[in-house]
């Protein structure tokens, strides 16, 4: 083309280019809880739960740091589960870091002396108020859109707990299991039943050796913490009247707790839905199996389900396991793979989301990855199960899903997803969205960025920066609660420098196609400090040794991390 029509025509380009129109990001955030919120906790706030109709959020902070030690999310903190912290942190990890974790002040040892002497650890943390866990922690907001209800627990002295739940008639929590029943209860999930309402959770009676072991006082976590909650669970169904009055309280069998063992076993249901004409829960049960870097026996948990029928709970309910065959979940054969297994959530379309640790090193790291497994309401049984993310050694944890078949939690930051690690370098998490129909999976960093008139990424949201690391709840129009870090500046984000810890709702503005977010709303938002010879795509690429250098940097300047178990 000669330079002359060049010349014609640049007007009608520039033309072009200049009313290009702007594109909003395809989540908006609002933060709703601060750092500034925490009261006398000292870490946090952390994302925990959105109600169905997206109006109440309920939020983690606590007063010391022991997820580091157990190498786990901090919004996953919760004493009843016992897989969370059976293997304490020298199996794991170096010894020098656990030290480190141990000594330093309001950490790990902190943790198991206050526990010992009942101090409150857990609060609930809203925009307006800070709930010690003696008030009443609330660990799940319902899903049902037209009305808001919760479930939870209350802290008590000697160390017991009570189930307790919200309905839209009560303006306090109703007790759901008084110290004089089981000692120890807590409430994870409540969906309406006709005019009655359906909550689940967990509860037992106190194991003497387990209890004595768990509340001693003793600084050698190491040891004593796998004896923690000291009290043998079950998992807990309880029918409740629309008035608040307690009908029907019952507990399912554990699938498997036959081998004599100090130890306590546990199980609860974690979370529950109508799937056709049935009720079904979801959560774990007890069984044995091998502990990483050990061939004794120990009690496991593992994915399972219990059919509730019309939800009137008239039966027992009996324990059903989501994978069928024993080399797919924990058990007495050391040459298995799989560590522990819980499910987290079932939806109306019987999708139920989990996760499994392994035991089986892969890529330098044991770890603990996403699957979805689906109920048929014709057959009663599992029909399918999937491992959506499978990279070799990637972590990946399942949060919640929603109605809508999209589940969400966090993943490796894409581009640390293979380095070595041992003992010190932390893995970043990095929160996602993943599709069941399509099997699609999104950075949710690459949903909160515009695009301004002249094409240009903009992710300035409320003149800030923001990190999405851990999403913990989605509604079934796709509103999202979520832990973040917010920044000043770019430079402070780029580097994870001076950020601040903030629970954020992401509201979308856009409508999704078939579960899926548009392509053109899909804004590449990765961290540069860690973009050090990654590839571009998701969930993968090669880490240099200045990659290396640079994260070892950046993981000073996190409030917390999920850790990558070191080798054996």
């Amino acid at each position: 083309m000669k330079m002359t029509k060049i010349a014609a025509m640049l007007p009608f380009l520039m033309a072009g280019a200049v009313s290009a129109a702007a594109q909003d990001p395809f989540y908006s955030i609002s933060e709703v809880v601060t750092a500034a919120n925490i009261g006398s906790a000292n870490y946090g706030p952390w994302a925990l739960s959105i109600s169905g109709d997206g109006t109440e959020i309920a939020s983690l902070a606590v007063k010391s740091d022991w997820y580091h030690y157990f190498h786990m999310s901090p919004s996953a903190m919760d004493l009843a589960h016992r897989f969370r912290y059976e293997n304490g942190c020298t199996a794991l990890l170096s010894s020098t870091t656990c030290k480190n974790y141990l000594e330093t002040s309001n950490w790990a040892a902190t943790w198991f002396s206050d526990l010992s002497s009942n101090v409150d650890q857990t609060f609930n943390v809203t925009s307006s108020a800070v709930t010690a866990e003696s008030a009443g922690i609330v660990t799940k907001y319902g899903s049902d859109t037209s009305a808001i209800t919760s479930a939870g627990y209350m802290s008590f002295a000697s160390h017991s707990r009570e189930a307790v739940a919200t309905l839209p008639s009560t303006t306090t929590y109703l007790s759901l299991v008084n110290g004089t029943g089981y000692a120890f209860a807590s409430a994870y999930d409540i969906v309406p039943v006709g005019s009655n309402y359906l909550v689940v959770g967990t509860a037992g009676a106190q194991k003497a050796t387990a209890y004595s072991y768990c509340y001693n006082g003793n600084s050698e976590i190491q040891t004593y913490s796998s004896y923690c909650p000291g009290y043998e669970t079950q998992a807990a169904f309880w029918l409740v009247g629309s008035t608040g009055t307690l009908g029907v309280s019952t507990l399912s069998a554990s699938h498997n707790t036959s081998t004599s063992t100090s130890y306590p076993y546990t199980a609860s249901a974690m979370g529950a839905a109508k799937v056709g004409s049935e009720y079904i829960a979801v959560g774990y049960s007890a069984t044995v199996g091998y502990g990483v870097g050990s061939t004794s026996s120990l009690p496991k948990n593992v994915a399972a389900f219990w059919n509730l029928g019309d939800g009137s709970l008239s039966t027992t309910p009996t324990t059903s396991l989501v994978f069928a065959n024993d080399s797919d979940n924990p058990g007495t054969n050391s040459d298995y793979t799989i560590d522990n297994s819980w499910a987290v959530g079932v939806n109306s379309n019987g999708y139920i989301a989990g996760n499994r640790t392994y035991r089986a090193k892969e890529s330098r790291n044991y770890p603990t990855k996403m699957f979805i497994a689906k109920y048929s309401s014709s057959s009663g049984a599992i029909s399918s199960t999937t491992t959506p993310i499978t990279t070799s050694g990637v972590n990946s944890e399942a949060a919640a899903v929603n109605n809508n078949d999209q589940v969400v939690g966090w993943t490796d930051e894409r581009s640390v997803t293979s380095q070595p690690v041992y003992g010190s370098v932390s893995r970043l998490q990095e929160a996602f969205l993943y599709n069941i129909g399509t099997g699609n999976r999104y950075a949710i960093n690459d949903l909160i960025c515009g695009l301004d008139s002249a094409s240009a990424k903009s992710c300035v949201q409320n003149d800030k920066y923001y990190y999405i690391e851990y999403a913990n709840g989605i509604t079934d129009d796709g509103a999202i609660v979520a832990s973040a870090r917010r920044f000043d500046n770019y430079t402070d984000w780029s580097t994870l420098s001076n950020g601040t810890n903030v629970v954020v709702k992401l509201t979308k503005n856009y409508a999704f196609s078939s579960g899926d977010v548009p392509s053109t709303y899909v804004v590449s938002n990765q961290l540069p400090v860690f973009d050090y010879g990654a590839s571009s795509s998701s969930g993968g690429g090669s880490f240099g040794i200045f990659g290396l250098l640079a994260m070892v940097g950046a993981a000073v300047v996190g409030q917390y991390r999920r850790f990558v178990k070191k080798g054996s």
